[in-house]
């Protein structure tokens, strides 16, 4: 079993870039955890709504657990030494050229706590990020990536969720590497290929 670290700016982020491979890895029996840097943003919408449909997705994914920082009180150094001591194996973050501030502080933090050779570590595009080319890619199911995303209504009807958009991305990503597929696009920053 593998420790997961999933590292978000916003309750929606994990989900929206590597919610499936997240939920892949809980049903191979690892253990999840998720990381809200910014949990108190409340500029798209009511942060008690929003932790609510959290903990819906996270449910269904099978996290273990919810830790939850303030991107006004709490340090990147304090965030960092608190997820070091998870110990994890595997850490999903967001990539770190974004147009949201949120999103560059979360992949500070990921990458920061990814610092250790024993990490691998990948990072992912919610919505954002500039430049970002995959170099992995998860084959995924849509209709339970759809599922996760619908847990988001809030975010739905303010418009910051378009799910005909992530589905036509996905059908993409997946159509570099196979056929009538969907997928999830990440880059490693460092892994060992062991064969």
């Amino acid at each position: 079993m593998s420790i997961i670290l999933a590292i978000g700016a916003h309750y929606d982020d994990i989900e929206l870039g590597c919610g499936c491979t997240l939920l892949k890895h809980a049903e191979k029996g690892d253990k999840i955890i998720f990381a809200i840097t910014s949990s108190d943003e409340d500029r798209t919408g009511d942060i008690h709504t929003r932790c609510k449909e959290q903990k819906m997705s996270a449910k269904i994914i099978g996290v273990s657990k919810i830790l939850k920082f303030s991107y006004r009180d709490d340090l990147i150094h304090e965030i960092v030494g608190h997820l070091d001591a998870l110990s994890p194996d595997i850490i999903f973050t967001q990539f770190e050229f974004d147009t949201h501030q949120d999103h560059k502080r979360a992949s500070t933090i990921g990458q920061a706590v990814g610092r250790k050779k024993n990490i691998i570590t990948f990072l992912y595009d919610s919505g954002s990020a500039y430049n970002f080319y995959p170099n992995i890619y998860s084959i995924i199911d849509w209709p339970s990536k759809s599922k996760l995303l619908y847990c988001y209504k809030s975010q739905i009807e303010c418009g910051a969720i378009n799910i005909d958009v992530l589905k036509k991305k996905s059908a993409y990503l997946g159509s570099l590497v196979s056929d009538n597929a969907y997928a999830e696009g990440l880059t490693v920053r460092r892994m060992i290929y062991d064969i």
